[in-house]
């Protein structure tokens, strides 16, 4: 454990408050900001939520029939409130010079049930199970707004609890810095919207707040950690179909680098155990489903991308990377809301400061698990893009590697931490750096893709009035520009409280305990 005193109990109460508020604000500005269905395959999510809270757990799988043969789809029909469905993909999707006035209104019988298809209606039916009440009560903005909202909650929930983790119970106060930069833009624009890879990847960094300090950490496993590793870890099961698979990987990684002195001191912990078992319970449950839902069948493409693996793999190379590293900082809408060249560039370079120091300080141990990291986040996409293209086409986006790619940025910065590569002061300093780069970025986001819907994106003579526009939400621009504002003050002055708590300082870690680098090769 760090020998540091992070925050005076008086202040955690605060903390963890603006905490909540801030990352609530900010989701909550993107969930009244955007149309109906304008965020990634909401209307399926839409559909499938209503269709869980309406008894719809395993409703009957849909069929295609490619090739004289019939498929199933990764969906199903489900039973839905007329009113909770609209045109999908809806009639903006793909045309970011379209604004959303070309949405059709409301039906005129809201409540009347009808049969709709959901692509991800064979997902796990938890995320629906919380989020879809609102729409079966109010099939209308009123409901998709407040069920938005309900999935904030539980996003910001997460990283409030990830907060508390940094700062209360394992008290590495870089790991704040990490946060900010792992939390991006997409990743509240997601939290803002009906489907559940915005909660994964909350529920994913409060995982990996826990997971770190409980493996690589020299102290005996702290209970609030190994809870908050227990929620969290399960609910990344459970949400989506490849959930077990990220649990699993962030565990492997770290277990298969802490070092056999500490793997033995966890063995001995008969809480672990019963943490492990309940995650363990909770991926399999999860990947039963899955399998017997056939839960990630894939609609063939016709003629797919007419790639195969050498080919695919030569385009993922050249153009696909640049893409999952955009769409992980923010591709909105339906990825056709790409920003500004110096919006990535300024995350790129809070991501490269991290990285690089973490590389440069620590020992082989930190720069082989920090590398599996990142491979591991990536080999999702790429198993998609260079073995699925022939038949599937290229279907792989960066929010698909959040999950994973969050951890290598925490893990970062735990290891400079960890290796006291800055003093107590420049600890502040830098997060408080990174907090006036990273925070005004997710208003530029909010701001520019509201011009998209309410204007349209045009390269000729750009608008970038978000307060106007043919189209305009429901509840004015006003008010999702204010709470998002109100949101990144909160998380300002939460950064600002902690960097006003004393530090003391620390002993490096290579002093403190033996490096089990040692029995790794140098990369």
């Amino acid at each position: 454990m760090a020998e540091v005193s992070m925050v005076a109990p008086r202040r955690a109460r605060l903390i963890t408050i603006l905490a909540f508020l801030g990352f609530f604000g900010v989701g909550a500005g993107w969930a009244v900001a955007m149309p109906w269905d304008g965020a990634p395959d909401e209307q399926a999510h839409i559909t499938r939520a209503v269709g869980v809270v309406g008894g719809g757990l395993t409703a009957p799988p849909a069929n295609v029939v490619v090739d004289g043969q019939p498929r199933p789809l990764s969906g199903v029909w489900q039973t839905v409130p007329a009113g909770a469905f609209r045109t999908s993909p809806p009639c903006f999707a793909f045309k970011p010079r379209q604004p959303a006035n070309c949405l059709k209104p409301s039906p005129a019988n809201p409540e009347r049930p009808v049969q709709r298809f959901s692509a991800t209606g064979r997902y796990q039916p938890t995320y629906g199970a919380v989020v879809g009440w609102p729409l079966k009560w109010w099939p209308n903005e009123t409901g998709l707004v407040l069920a938005r909202l309900v999935s904030v909650a539980l996003a910001a929930g997460f990283l409030t609890a990830a907060v508390r983790s940094i700062l209360i119970w394992s008290r590495r106060p870089f790991l704040l810095a990490g946060l900010l930069v792992a939390t991006t833009p997409m990743t509240m624009h997601l939290a803002g919207a009906v489907n559940p890879n915005g909660l994964e990847i909350a529920a994913a960094i409060a995982m990996w707040t826990a997971l770190i300090p409980l493996v690589l950490g020299a102290g005996p496993p702290d209970r609030r950690l190994l809870v908050l590793l227990a929620v969290s870890a399960s609910v990344v099961a459970c949400v989506r179909p490849a959930g077990p698979m990220f649990v699993a990987l962030a565990g492997g990684v770290l277990l298969a680098t802490a070092g056999r002195e500490r793997l033995i001191r966890l063995a001995r912990d008969k809480r672990v155990w019963i943490t492990t078992a309940e995650v363990a319970l909770a991926g399999l449950a999860s990947g039963i489903w899955t399998l017997a839902m056939k839960a990630t069948e894939l609609v063939p493409v016709p003629g797919g991308a007419g790639l195969g693996p050498g080919d695919a793999l030569r385009v993922v190379l050249i153009e696909r990377i640049p893409f999952y590293l955009k769409s992980m900082v923010g591709l909105f809408g339906w990825v056709d809301v790409e920003m500004p060249g110096g919006f990535y560039a300024v995350w790129f370079a809070a991501v490269g400061f991290l990285a690089i120091a973490a590389f440069a300080a620590g020992g082989r141990a930190d720069r082989w698990r920090l590398a599996l990291t990142v491979l591991v986040a990536f080999g999702l996409p790429f198993q998609m893009d260079i073995f699925g293209a022939e038949e599937n086409g290229m279907m792989a986006q960066g929010r698909y590697i959040l999950p994973s790619a969050v951890g290598a940025a925490l893990l970062a910065a735990y290891i400079i931490d960890e290796r006291v590569v800055l003093t107590p002061a420049l600890v502040r300093s830098s997060t408080r750096w990174l907090a006036v780069l990273t925070l005004p970025l997710h208003l530029i986001a909010l701001g520019y893709t509201m011009v998209r819907y309410q204007h349209g994106l045009n390269a000729q003579d750009p608008v970038l009035n978000p307060f106007s526009g043919i189209w305009r939400p429901s509840m004015g621009s006003g008010t999702a520009l204010l709470v998002t504002t109100l949101g990144l003050v909160a998380l300002g002055g939460l950064v600002w409280l902690v960097s006003r708590s004393p530090l003391a300082p620390k002993v490096p870690a290579a002093i403190r305990r033996p490096d089990t680098s040692a029995a790794l090769p140098a990369p």
